[in-house]
């Protein structure tokens, strides 16, 4: 028995013996796979912070500005980090230098490393920098990295990269800044790189990405711009209509053009796209004339005139010269009246000219030679009073809008020889200064490019100044699930948001493909607000007043 004893004690202790050594085994796998995975999470979650820090950028105006960043290009990304020192590099016009180290300082995020204590890497899309004047961003503009292998996807605008720890051949002191020491799946690929990804990290490929679509970009840019548009175009609709007592004219709308100067209105056109463009006044297109508005004394008859501008064109005028011919008797004074029109003021937001600083000295001088010049200073020369110089400025009857108009009453007929000469001094042409940058092309312009501007014709230049419900002539615009009153409106704004599904863009003159619902039909002044699911109707409507 104390044999049997014995052996039932050794069965137990290498049964507890082969049990313990499966505990320990299966403890150390698990632990293997938990460190494996806890490290995966960081890299990911490092991933996350970064890609949410870079959307939150594009969609910062107030950070861009702390930063002393340029603010006028909503949904541009900086340049990577090529030198590792934390900050974007001003230019990355090269593919080659569009990929580097996340900016982390530039984006105002934390210095983000993966589990391997790299620091992350970052791509960009070529059309998606930042502080390019030629980069076109808006919600039609489509990221261009390529994304390939176990998680593709298309529409990149960026990529983020945990690079992990080298892999044999990688020489990261040597090579520091060198991405094929930290990235196994980039390719070369036009016009940016590509990018492979890996279900699972190996020994020779170890990169784990994230990246950024058109999509996730523009869910956080598209409500900044809108309240941009609210806060920059309004204002500029109103001081217009401050200045005009109308608003501008629209664009025709079609597939949005690139060139800021294609932005010209058309007459009578009241909806269709902003009239911003930078290149349409001048005094070149203006014409001239003068009207005997009652007589004076006698009984005086304008025979003639002709007012050409100087110099002639193509250079811009400077002056405009009225030669009026008059008769009968010597003592003849014809009150008379001179209008210079300026095409395109009611299709582009002119602004008008300023008495206090426009040049108003009017000179005339007599017929045939003799007497000198004589200008409009005290005592006013040939005019009869000081108003006669100060001139009105309406909208002409003419396609462009801007009228000035002088008065006065000329000297008797036989101190003139029966002609007098008037030389008009022509006021610089300004936009408004809400416009910014006029003389060059505005990034801001490829965002107003993705607004629709609709006006009642009631409140379009000449219109009256006046609107009733539909369906009254001249009807108001109705917005629908807006508050109450929603048929009262005057002029509105609607922004476009990016392509829904079944939308193709561009494709000109379809109004569907960038607008939905009653958007989408504008001829009956009908209008809607977003209200319900973004994936069925995503425009945001603007109420320029009232």
């Amino acid at each position: 028995m104390p044999a049997e004893r014995g052996f039932a004690l050794i069965a137990l202790l290498s049964l507890a013996a082969l049990i313990s050594a499966f505990l320990i085994a299966s403890a150390l796998n698990l632990t293997s796979a938990d460190n494996s995975n806890e490290r995966e999470q960081r890299s990911m979650n490092a991933l996350r912070k970064a890609k949410a820090a870079l959307i939150a950028y594009a969609a910062n105006e107030q950070w861009q500005l702390y930063k002393v960043q340029a603010t006028d290009q909503p949904g541009g990304l900086p340049c990577p980090d090529t030198d590792d020192n934390g900050t974007s590099q001003l230019s990355c016009t090269n593919a080659v230098d569009r990929v580097g180290r996340l900016p982390y300082m530039t984006i105002g995020a934390d210095d983000l490393r993966d589990a391997s204590g790299e620091r992350l890497w970052y791509a960009l899309s070529s059309n998606f920098r930042k502080l390019s004047g030629t980069t076109i961003i808006n919600s039609d503009t489509q990221g261009l990295l390529t994304v390939t292998g176990a998680a593709p996807a298309s529409n990149v605008v960026a990529v983020v990269i945990a690079p992990g720890q080298a892999l044999s051949g990688q020489d990261r002191i040597a090579q520091h800044n060198d991405p094929a020491a930290y990235l196994e799946g980039l390719t070369a690929s036009t016009p940016d790189y590509g990018f492979n990804t890996i279900a699972m990290p190996t020994d020779t490929a170890n990169d784990r990405l994230l990246v950024i679509t058109q999509a996730d970009l523009m869910a956080a840019v598209e409500p900044v711009v809108a309240a941009r548009i609210e806060r920059d175009v309004k204002p500029l609709l109103l001081e217009y209509f401050s200045k005009w007592g109308a608003y501008p004219f629209a664009v025709p709308f079609a597939a949005p053009p690139v060139l800021q100067s294609d932005y010209l209105g058309v007459s009578p056109q009241t909806m269709g796209l902003l009239p911003v463009t930078n290149t349409a006044l001048t005094w070149l297109n203006a014409t001239a004339t003068v009207t005997k508005i009652s007589d004076g004394t006698g009984t005086p008859t304008i025979t003639g005139w002709s007012c050409p501008f100087s110099p002639a064109p193509p250079a811009p005028p400077l002056t405009v010269t009225c030669t009026v011919d008059y008769q009968t008797d010597n003592n003849d004074r014809p009150n008379i009246q001179l209008d210079v029109f300026l095409p395109n003021a009611n299709v582009a937001f002119a602004d008008t000219p300023s008495s206090a600083t426009a040049p108003y000295d009017l000179v005339m001088v007599k017929g045939g030679g003799g007497n000198p010049p004589v200008s409009n200073a005290p005592p006013y020369g040939w005019w009869s009073t000081a108003a006669s110089f100060v001139p009105t400025l309406t909208f002409g009857t003419q396609a462009g809008g801007l009228a000035l108009t002088y008065t006065g009453t000329l000297q008797n007929a036989g101190q003139m020889n029966g002609q007098a000469k008037i030389t008009v001094p022509l006021p610089a042409l300004n936009y408004l200064p809400r416009l910014t940058n006029p003389s060059s092309t505005n990034p801001n312009i490829a965002w107003y490019r993705q607004t629709y501007y609709a006006i009642s014709p009631g409140f379009a230049p000449g219109g009256g100044g006046s609107c009733n419900p539909l369906p009254a002539t001249p009807s108001c615009l109705t917005v629908n699930n807006l508050p109450a009153p929603t048929n009262n409106k005057q002029a509105i704004l609607v922004f476009f948001g990016r392509a829904l599904d079944g939308q193709t863009r561009p494709v000109p003159g379809t109004l569907a493909n960038y607008l939905e619902g009653q958007n989408a039909t504008p001829a009956d002044l009908i209008y809607e607000h977003r209200a319900g699911t973004p994936t069925t109707i995503n425009d945001r409507v603007v109420v320029v007043s009232p």
